[in-house]
């Protein structure tokens, strides 16, 4: 008889509607039955903080490259097509590698692999100061740096879908501040790192905060027990993600598609502003300053996001994010259409809102399509389409500098693409509700 009422303790314990009362001690003996460890606030806090970290030295590094990426023109005398592939490849592969990576973390772990990607990410980071061509530094910074980032990326998304119930969104969204605060601090570090010690000296430093997620990994190593999806990974591994079989899945095929056009022409402020301001004759501080105050309004936007979600946990995203991407477009137009500082600083203070805004709701969009038990591997497959449409952007917006002289046709490019994403999401809502009536006539 007890080992009976043992056994449907747990799903009692996930209704919400039960009215049966759990003593303290029976919650006690369940957690300690399962191997699992009661989450506390104190705990979750430092989970998503580790997180956070992961996110500002991986994603969030990407926009420092930016810096880097007009010393190594002049370094080298090398193409700007070539020296963009360094940025591009990294950040495309922070996204794109977490499809090869997602079964390894799932099955080992987040707090193991993060450990060791990080280790091998400072390692790369730290041995292109040796680099003697433009080649080397594709190698070691864009393409094994990016491979290594990309395991720390997506086991913070992991980690805080495992580790939050209650405010799930709302901590994912949280989750990605840590981008725009790279994007603040990181580009003037950088900055004054190299006119001290050159970008050498600057990848040496950032390779030592590289190393600093360490650290991180040792906190979710040791949270591993916590995580609400732990005991249900073999089962959630053999989820399909899609199935093609109802209209919500018609819905995620075509929010893939957005997340495939969007993301690589979307990047050309992080990766071109600080050349275009130097074209225009402004200087590269000015246009570092530029690039960390897209990380500040970036942030901004992140922070409207996320009290938005908290205020509303079951807000729909499809509405919302198609408004944002069509200031996403505004945002690219007025930074090329209008030649002086100022205007481009207001292009930059509406395109770091929207994309602040975007980055934010992408993965609850993806929570609302998938649920979470598909989470993970959903995260991974949007990641990587996203990674590979920014590999190949980041050279071709470099080749447009070279054949043109400017980046004109880049910033136009990225203009359409994203007022293009905004009308996919507005498909994305129709399906949905579709499917909603569909459901509810069937009942």
């Amino acid at each position: 008889m007890k080992m009976g009422m043992d056994n449907e303790v747990v799903p009692l314990l996930k209704k919400k509607d039960t009215h049966v009362n759990i003593t303290a001690n029976t919650e006690a003996q369940l957690l300690q039955k399962t191997g699992r460890v009661k989450k506390t606030k104190a705990r979750q806090t430092a989970i998503l903080g580790a997180c956070m970290y992961m996110h500002l030295m991986s994603l969030g590094f990407t926009v420092a490259l930016g810096v880097i990426y007009v010393e190594l023109i002049r370094y080298f005398d090398t193409k700007r097509s070539l020296a963009a592939t360094v940025q591009s490849l990294f950040q495309g592969l922070t996204f794109l590698g977490g499809i090869a990576f997602s079964p390894i973390v799932i099955r080992f772990g987040v707090g193991k692999c993060t450990m060791i990607a990080s280790t091998c990410g400072a390692l790369s980071l730290f041995i292109s100061i040796w680099s003697v061509n433009i080649y080397m530094v594709i190698v070691c910074i864009g393409f094994f740096g990016g491979l290594c980032m990309s395991v720390n990326y997506l086991s913070a998304f992991v980690a805080v879908g495992w580790t939050f119930s209650g405010h799930r969104k709302a901590a994912l969204a949280a989750l990605t501040m840590a981008t725009a605060l790279g994007q603040i601090f990181l580009p003037n570090l950088i900055e004054a790192l190299i006119e001290q010690y050159g970008w050498t000296g600057a990848c040496m430093v950032a390779s030592g905060l590289m190393l600093n997620s360490l650290p991180c990994g040792l906190i979710l190593y040791f949270s591993k027990h916590t995580f609400q999806e732990n005991v249900n990974n073999s089962s959630s591994s053999s989820l399909k993600v899609c199935t093609c079989s109802s209209k919500k899945d018609v819905a995620f095929i075509v929010f893939l598609i957005v997340c495939l056009i969007y993301p690589g022409w979307g990047a050309v402020e992080s990766w071109f502003i600080v050349d275009l301001t130097v074209l225009r004759g402004y200087g590269r501080q000015a246009g570092t300053v530029l690039l960390s105050l897209l990380g500040i309004f970036g942030l901004l936007g992140r922070m409207m996001g996320t009290a938005l979600l908290t205020v509303f946990p079951t807000l729909s995203m499809a509405v919302p994010l198609a408004s944002v991407f069509q200031f996403f477009a505004l945002g690219h137009f007025i930074v090329i259409y209008l030649e002086t500082y100022n205007g481009m600083l207001v292009g930059c203070l509406i395109r770091g809102l929207s994309i602040g805004a975007i980055m934010c709701f992408q993965p609850s969009m993806l929570l609302e399509l998938r649920g979470i038990d598909r989470f993970p591997r959903t995260v991974a497959i949007c990641n990587c389409f996203t990674g590979i449409v920014q590999i190949i952007s980041g050279y071709l917006g470099g080749t447009v500098a070279d054949l043109t002289g400017g980046y004109d046709i880049a910033f136009y490019v990225a203009t359409i693409t994203a007022a293009v994403s905004g009308m996919c999401l507005i498909i994305v809502k129709c399906l949905i509700n579709i499917g909603k009536k569909t459901n509810l006539q069937t009942e």
